[in-house]
């Protein structure tokens, strides 16, 4: 009965949410330009909110829900968040998620270059300061890099996605050992992340669509600086893919099972 309910409100909700949600959209080119101007003016706290909104009203147009575990762990410093990538979407939640952790440095978050053909999807990754990177060109690339550090210097985290592009089935590709680099060189933690279940939700991925629409993410075992610092950056980047794996498919199991994927703590 419950759910009923929520299911009405929601829908009832939706119209309201919706028309909010293209306005935002529809100003979003105008904010930018008005950054562009004002510069560090315009106050990183607002900037993320804007975005943040626009993620919140998605995710609820959608009728997708995010379920996390783990976020009070993660250190109150910067730190290079490593997720695992299956949709669209994954950016989308992971920045509704951080946004409301409180006293967690803002981020931004690495992305190819080819996100930026949608001008409104541009326009609010620009707002959160997204690195962009060319994956075939090296000199851009190491520009990008370069960028990363001084985001890091300036107190911020940097988010990879460290597959480099969106992998549909259930299985973690092999991660980039080049995303580990920033991490060793600024002496930061990493903190790796695993998203499940949002394969389909806004890809034409049918095959492994997840129809309850529920998405857990959980943040897992942090990585020091000191414990990976001289190590090989393809043997860290394997540690961090397996955790991921490993966690991805014990939550695949319990979904399969059908039983819960977070147990509550008593």
């Amino acid at each position: 009965m419950k759910k009923i309910i929520l299911n009405i409100l929601h829908f009832l909700g939706l119209p309201f949410v919706f028309l909010s949600f293209i306005i935002g959209i529809l100003r979003l080119k105008s904010k930018v330009k008005k950054y562009q101007q004002m510069g560090e003016s315009f106050l990183v706290v607002d900037r993320y909110k804007i975005v943040y909104k626009l993620c919140k009203k998605l995710l609820y147009i959608k009728h997708i829900k995010a379920e996390s575990k783990g976020f009070e762990n993660i250190p109150k410093k910067p730190v290079l968040f490593i997720a695992n990538h299956k949709s669209q979407i994954d950016p989308i939640i992971l920045i509704k998620i951080l946004f409301e952790q409180e006293g967690l440095p803002y981020f931004s978050m690495l992305s190819k270059t080819e996100n930026q053909s949608s001008k409104y999807v541009k326009a609010a990754m620009d707002l959160i300061d997204t690195i962009y990177v060319d994956r075939g060109n090296m000199r851009q690339q190491y520009e990008a890099f370069e960028e990363e550090i001084q985001t890091i210097n300036a107190g911020r985290s940097v988010i990879i996605f460290a597959e480099g592009t969106r992998i549909y089935h259930h299985e973690i590709a092999e991660m980039k050992p080049a995303t580990i680099k920033v991490a060793q060189k600024s002496y930061i933690p990493i903190v790796p992340i695993v998203i499940y279940g949002s394969s389909g939700l806004m890809d034409h991925n049918k095959e492994f669509k997840n129809k309850k629409k529920i998405v857990y993410v959980e943040v897992l075992s942090i990585m020091n600086h000191h414990t990976f610092v001289n190590v090989k950056d393809q043997f860290v980047s394997e540690l961090v893919r397996q955790q991921i794996a490993d966690r991805y498919t014990s939550m695949h199991k319990s979904i399969q099972e059908n039983k819960p994927v977070f147990v509550k703590d008593y």
